[in-house]
Order: structure tokens, then C-alpha cells, then sequence
């Protein structure tokens, strides 16, 4: 390979002009962290007066591979989850550039990106030579502040955490004689748990706070009997401290892949104990040895059977995201659903097809803050009439301006009107879509494991292709598809109902 250019989504394609005069003559090839759209591979081409050959991460590393980045990355001396993620993002990194090196030698090799699963220094020890262009984000430079500067920040930092402390909402409730205290939004959890939560007085933030600080500087935190709550995605707002007399129960709040390899959990504190909504939930727990037991308070969801449709009306196809959590899943897999669909939606011009982004794609460190609108551009340029993105997403930020992970479930309701079947990945969306008589179906054509395999397992359909979506379509309507359908609902009840 004669040229290199390593980009992500974050990128502003024109800008990658300033790249013509570097490159030498012959071939390029463009790897990145995200699939690059048909319409992304037009621009690319036109500005670098070249026809590039492309290719992304997920091509370069396979199952097992990203799985080992996760394992080896893991070190018990590590005490904060970011440096973690640091080390998985700088193993695969380091595997990907080996894995070019060997595939496609190439000695003028250009780097554009230091974002979204990129590692700069990997790269830059590797050769690579790196050029600015413009972004839609760009990272905060690190300022070098004297001591006295540092501590003076340091106790800012800790009056706005204790301000926040203050004024979120702590809720109370009593069940069977034990008092809980939840903190957090309930938007994900509150519908799966039969208690019945008030808002608690400002005392108990006042009391929070003064816990907060006795555990954080002096590791003192008295025996009591209440229980403290919080869900997984809420965690991040409170941090609840770490201790075995602060009597903490994190909880499940979406999907969780069983099959996940991210030892991200562990960072969730040694005493803590998991609280799951089903056996299923427990399953990821119970692999990776972690405290764990169904809610004594939740409230048991069963599916109700499905409107079978006689005619195939409306399609909903929900996403999922990537980080830099864990190296087994790629910043491309919400693309290549994204292209695959625009190809079924063209097979079935009679069926209206809807595409509904996750809200937290647009975190500068999860999609990228353009990857909503990137998925509006590709749809628009494939032009076709019964494909069109989600006009339910929430925002991202709430109006203090802070990153939302809990949202209001009636957005995604008013996605599923008319709906006839849900595809997903992995996401707890298509359960909500099953609570509503709508029928769903697992959706992985990447080529990794399916991360919904415990669901998969019960017998609910799953695709990895092209081919086996359009088959599953056209077979909503006939008995045989109907009967096998049923049985798996009978066999997520039964599960559902088991203690």
C-alpha cells in the first residue's frame, strides 16, 4: 500500500484537502474507527482527487482478539475505571496497527484523528505521522497549573459536588419494615420495581454528604440498616462511595450482555451487591463472580402475545452504541445496521422503515458529537421515501447542561405507533416493544457474538444478514413463524416468573 490515512467520525471530511500534497503517488487506503457510508467515500474521493480503498477496526481484529484486549487490560492495581478503558483503547490500538503493518506495509502512513477509539501515541510510535484538520469536537488542552492553583481548582471542584449533592432529589420508601433510599432518576428502573418512592427531605442530602465525606476521607462510615440504591447509568452522577456499611445496591437498568468481556463492573465497588430484574439479568454478574440477587421488590413483567400483522406496514430498528468500555464492539456496528436496513428498505418499498438513533451516540466520547446528523446525511443521500431516522430522540443534556443516561420512556413510545417489529442489537427497547404486543428481533450483522444470545436462546428470531431479515419479514405473517414465536414468549415468561 503506497498511502495510509487513519481517521474517525469526528473529522470534517473537506478538511482532508491539506491531505493531497502529502500524499505520494498511488493507492490509498482510509481506515477508521466508524463504516464509512457510500456518500462519506464520495467526499473522501473528490477531495483527495484519488479513489480510495476503505476499511474500519472491526475489520482488522476478530472476536476473540478485542475479547483478549478486554482481559488483559484488567489489573486489580487499577482503581479507576477511565484508566481501564485507557488500557483497553491502547491495547487494541496496538493490535490494529500490527495487524496493518503486516496486511498492507506502507511507509507514508498519516494520522488525522486522536478521538473516538483513536490512540495517538500508538500510532506515532508506529510511524504514523499526524496532521490536524477540522473537527466537530475538540478535546480540551491540558493547561500546566502550579500547586496552588491545583488546590484551589481541587476545592471548587469539591463545593460544586457538594452543591449537586444538595440539590438532586434523594427518594425514600419503606418495603416490609427496611427502609430504601434511590438515588437518581427512576426513568430506566422505576416501571420494573413495585415500591412506592417519595421525595425525601433535604435532611437526607445533608446526611448523604456528611456519609459522602466520613467514607471518602476517613474511610468511617457507622452500621445502619438502611439500604442505598442507584441504578448503573445513574451511578456516574453520585458515585456512591464504596463501603460495606453504606449498604449499596446498584442496579440493572437495561440489557446486559451476559457474554460481555469488560471487567467494567468491578469498578462499581467490592461491596456492593447487584440487583437484576430477572435470572437473565444475573447471568453477566454470575459471570464474572460478582454479588448479586434478583430485586426482592420488582415488579414481574411478562410478554403478552403479539399482534401478528397480515400485512407488514412499519419497521422499527433501535441502536445501540459503542466507548471505549470494552474492545468487542466497534464504533461501525450501529453503522453496518444503519447501511443494511437502508438496503432491506429498498427490497420493501411498501414498508415504512425507521431508524432510531440512541441519544448518547452524540457524547464526544461514545459516537461522536455528528454522528446523529452523519446518519441524516447517509439517509438523505440514499433517497428513498420509506426510510427516515427517528423524530422522537431526546436531547443529550438536560437544562443545567449535563449528559442525560436515563431517559423518559415516552419518546421511544411514540417511535413504536404502528410498529410491526422491533430490531436491535442488544437493547432493552425491544423487550419494551414485546410489553406492547409488538414483535422483536435480534439483529447482529458484524460478524462478532451476539449480545443478546440469553434472549436468542429463549427462541426469539435472529439475524446476521441481509438475507435472514428480509426471510424473517416476509415470514411475520404465516403460522408456522406465529407458533415458534409464541413458544419463545412462553419460555421468557417462564424464566420471568422463576425466583
Amino acid at each position: 500500500m503506497d498511502n495510509i490515512i487513519v481517521i474517525t467520525q469526528n473529522v470534517k471530511l473537506p478538511s482532508l484537502a491539506k491531505l493531497k500534497d502529502k500524499l505520494i503517488d498511488g493507492d490509498v487506503l482510509v481506515v477508521s474507527t466508524q463504516f464509512i457510508f457510500e456518500n462519506e467515500r464520495e467526499i473522501i474521493n473528490n477531495v483527495l482527487c484519488r479513489q480510495c480503498q476503505y476499511i474500519n477496526f472491526a475489520d482488522l481484529l476478530s472476536d476473540k482478539e478485542r475479547q483478549r484486549c478486554d482481559e488483559e487490560a484488567f489489573d486489580k492495581s487499577i482503581k479507576r475505571v477511565d484508566l481501564y478503558y485507557d488500557r483497553i483503547k491502547v491495547l487494541k490500538n496496538e493490535r490494529i496497527v500490527a495487524h496493518l503493518q503486516d496486511k498492507y506495509p506502507c511507509k507514508n502512513c498519516i494520522l488525522v484523528s486522536d478521538d473516538l477509539g483513536i490512540c495517538r501515541e500508538v500510532w506515532g510510535k508506529n510511524g504514523y505521522i499526524y496532521i490536524k484538520c477540522e473537527y466537530y469536537h475538540e478535546s480540551s488542552a491540558e493547561i500546566s497549573i502550579g500547586r496552588l492553583h491545583r488546590i484551589f481548582n481541587a476545592v471548587i471542584s469539591q463545593l460544586k459536588i457538594i452543591k449537586r449533592f444538595y440539590k438532586r432529589n434523594i427518594f425514600k420508601t419503606i418495603f416490609n419494615g427496611q427502609k430504601y433510599l434511590f438515588f437518581g432518576s427512576t426513568n430506566r428502573i422505576g416501571y420494573r420495581m413495585n415500591l412506592d418512592f417519595k421525595t425525601a427531605s433535604k435532611i437526607e442530602n445533608i446526611k448523604f454528604i456528611i456519609e459522602y465525606y466520613s467514607i471518602i476521607l476517613f474511610g468511617i462510615m457507622p452500621k445502619n440498616n438502611t439500604i442505598r440504591m442507584t441504578t448503573l447509568h445513574e451511578d456516574s452522577h453520585w458515585r456512591l462511595p464504596d463501603n460495606k456499611n453504606f449498604n449499596t445496591k446498584k442496579i440493572q437498568d437495561g440489557y446486559l450482555p451476559p457474554n460481555y468481556t469488560s471487567r467494567y463492573l468491578y469498578f462499581f465497588g467490592e461491596n456492593t451487591e447487584f440487583y437484576t430484574w430477572d435470572e437473565i439479568g444475573c447471568h453477566t454478574f454470575q459471570n464474572h463472580h460478582l454479588k448479586n440477587a434478583i430485586m426482592p421488590f420488582r415488579k414481574k413483567l411478562f410478554l403478552p402475545k403479539p399482534k401478528f400483522p397480515k400485512i407488514v406496514k412499519k419497521v422499527l430498528c433501535v441502536a445501540s452504541g459503542a466507548g471505549d468500555w470494552t474492545a468487542i464492539k466497534n464504533r461501525s456496528d450501529e453503522d453496518m445496521m444503519l447501511m443494511v436496513f437502508g438496503k432491506v428498505a429498498k427490497i420493501f418499498p411498501n414498508i415504512e422503515f425507521v431508524y432510531r438513533c440512541h441519544p448518547v451516540w452524540i457524547h464526544p466520547k461514545h459516537q461522536g458529537v455528528n454522528s446523529i446528523n452523519r446518519a441524516a446525511e447517509y439517509l438523505h443521500w440514499l433517497n428513498l421515501p420509506n426510510f427516515r431516522l427517528s423524530g422522537n430522540i431526546p436531547s443529550a443534556n438536560n437544562e443545567k447542561g449535563e449528559f442525560i443516561l436515563s431517559y423518559n420512556r415516552s419518546s421511544f413510545e411514540e417511535d413504536l405507533n404502528d410498529v410491526d417489529i422491533v430490531f436491535g442489537e442488544h437493547s432493552v427497547s425491544m423487550l419494551d416493544a414485546g410489553f406492547k404486543n409488538i414483535m422483536f428481533a435480534s439483529c447482529n450483522v458484524t460478524g462478532h457474538r451476539n449480545f443478546f444470545e440469553d434472549i436468542t436462546n429463549l427462541g426469539f428470531p435472529h439475524c446476521e444478514s441481509i438475507e435472514e431479515i428480509v426471510r424473517l419479514i416476509k415470514s411475520l405473517p404465516e403460522g408456522h413463524f406465529q407458533k415458534s414465536y409464541n413458544q419463545a414468549i412462553e419460555n421468557y415468561n417462564k424464566m420471568t416468573d422463576r425466583e
